[in-house]
């Protein structure tokens, strides 16, 4: 491979990778869309997997929704040839218009691929300017602090909830754009422009466009979210203690978890997270119904049967318990003992 020069380390990256990639099996996938972002996070994780004698695997989708996908797809495969890293591409072979769409497939496509290699890790290309972005756009739509929080640095992958649970990492999140095109440009590394990143029809791109007009905002938006991210970290790190204490999983694939729920804020988080662990979706459910719920569980004389985001809630002998609506298949409720492993992980930050 061939010798990287960086300029300037982001802070923490080594540290995060460690934290992240280390201890997990299989070669660290990192998903390669060939943008600047994410062809820097190749260079820098193929760095540190060198230096850990690691294996690194670029994963790249063409979605075939733009004419220049495929083309995208080869330059990615090309500069990863060039440097000794093995590459695949992702074809997605019924691409349908719409955002969501294409994200749902995105990352089934990289899950699965994941899978395969033997890894339950990919690393994507987040940075502190898509925090700042993400702040604006959530704050615009009413956010509360939780979600005013951001990106995090780990989560589940929004992928069907069957399979081996996969992680998606986050390393770059302290990290700017500037300075990840300042490696490429070191190493002589070009990168792949995305029109869309220029089109003020998305809203992200107006943020974006807002924030680089206004250097002093997005100072002004990280500090913010940086002390929020601590608050988050305090309540994801609780509910990482109750999901691992309290909560019992059944063969059936019903949850079980004594009453009453955790005080406040993080008894609504309790409850969201059985509904989606129950219910096997990965889409969040309504902050409004979850509330709705949540007091009415608080009040179990009256409570009723009820169903929210493809889960049957109920009261029993003092527990509550969260099954899917509708019967599951079976790989997806053999896995949710490891969903639910998955996911205290995750609010550790930690793997």
């Amino acid at each position: 491979m061939r010798q990287l020069e960086i300029p300037k380390t982001p802070e923490g990256l080594t540290e995060s990778l460690d934290r992240h990639c280390r201890f997990v099996a299989g070669p660290v996938c990192v998903a390669v869309s060939g943008g600047g972002d994410s062809l820097a996070l190749l260079l820098i994780a193929a760095d540190w997997a060198r230096k850990r004698g690691r294996s690194v695997l670029a994963l790249t989708v063409d979605h075939g929704l733009r004419p220049e996908a495929a083309a995208e797809a080869r330059f990615v495969a090309d500069v990863a040839a060039w440097y000794g890293i093995a590459h695949r591409t992702l074809c997605w072979q019924a691409p349908r218009s719409g955002q969501a769409k294409a994200r749902a497939a995105r990352h089934g496509l990289l899950a699965a691929a994941a899978r395969e290699a033997g890894s339950v890790l990919i690393l994507t290309a987040h940075t502190e300017d898509d925090q700042a972005e993400t702040f604006l756009i959530r704050a615009r739509a009413g956010s509360g602090w939780y979600g005013l929080a951001g990106i995090q640095p780990l989560s589940l992958s929004p992928a069907e909830a069957s399979g081996v649970p996969v992680f998606l990492s986050r390393p770059l999140l302290t990290a700017s754009r500037a300075d990840l095109r300042d490696l490429l440009r070191a190493n002589g590394q070009n990168w792949v422009e995305d029109p869309t990143n220029d089109n003020p029809a998305y809203e992200r791109v107006r943020m974006r466009q807002l924030l680089a007009a206004d250097p002093s905002l997005r100072t002004r938006v990280l500090a913010l979210q940086k002390r929020l991210q601590l608050l988050r970290k305090v309540q994801d790190r609780s509910l990482g203690r109750w999901l691992s204490g309290e909560v019992e999983t059944r063969p059936d694939g019903t949850l079980r978890a004594p009453l009453p729920l955790p005080d406040g804020e993080l008894g609504g988080r309790a409850l969201a997270a059985l509904i989606t662990l129950a219910s096997g979706r990965t889409r969040p459910v309504r902050s409004d119904a979850l509330s709705r719920l949540a007091h009415r569980i608080a009040h179990p004389d009256t409570l009723r049967p009820a169903t929210l985001g493809g889960a049957a809630i109920w009261i029993r002998n003092g527990h509550l318990e969260v099954g899917a609506e509708h019967v599951l298949p079976p790989e997806q409720v053999n896995a949710i003992p490891a969903r639910l492993s998955a996911m205290v992980t995750t609010c550790s930050g930690e793997m």
